[in-house]
């Protein structure tokens, strides 16, 4: 293939476009798998009739929520390509529905923090939150969840601060 301009031949093969055209696909993949995972992380939060906060609301000096923040990518962009590409979802709440079933929060591969707040499956398997290195807190309200299953959930979750509402911090 010959591409002309400013008065010059430029010659490409074939094989190049193929190559650099693989390269750039298998750079996008990893952004692109990652957002689709969060949208369909998201789309069962909202199922659930839950919350996410994104983590560019949150402030890593001050330790909190900043909900005006403004989101890092153009609105148009956005539109586009939806908010999954550009940001990471932060923390989840479900506080409306019982909870059978934490598998679909997988999705949320840099989730830090998660609150639930409402009744959960005597039988809920807290495995699926093994999953996610970057949790951080995992916050227990109104799920009169037992002393003793509040330990095992503390022992498959040892890195992460476990609090219960109905029981003593550790």
């Amino acid at each position: 293939m010959i591409i002309r301009g400013c008065g010059k031949k430029l010659q490409v093969s074939l094989r190049f476009l193929f190559i650099s055209t693989a390269v750039v696909a298998l750079i996008l993949a990893l952004p692109v798998q990652r957002s689709m995972l969060q949208k369909r992380g998201r789309d069962w939060v909202d199922s659930q009739n839950g919350r996410v906060t994104f983590s560019h609301k949150y402030d890593v000096s001050s330790g909190e929520y900043d909900h005006a923040s403004a989101f890092p990518a153009p609105e148009w962009l956005v539109g586009i390509f939806g908010k999954d590409l550009f940001d990471s979802v932060d923390a989840v709440v479900l506080d409306n529905q019982v909870v059978v079933d934490l598998s679909p929060l997988t999705n949320f591969r840099e989730l830090r923090t998660l609150g639930i707040m409402i009744e959960i499956d005597p039988e809920l398997d807290f495995r699926p939150l093994a999953e996610l290195k970057n949790l951080e807190c995992l916050h227990l309200a109104y799920t009169d969840i037992s002393a003793e299953r509040l330990i095992e959930i503390r022992e498959l979750l040892d890195w992460v601060t476990v609090t219960a509402a109905n029981h003593p911090s550790e």
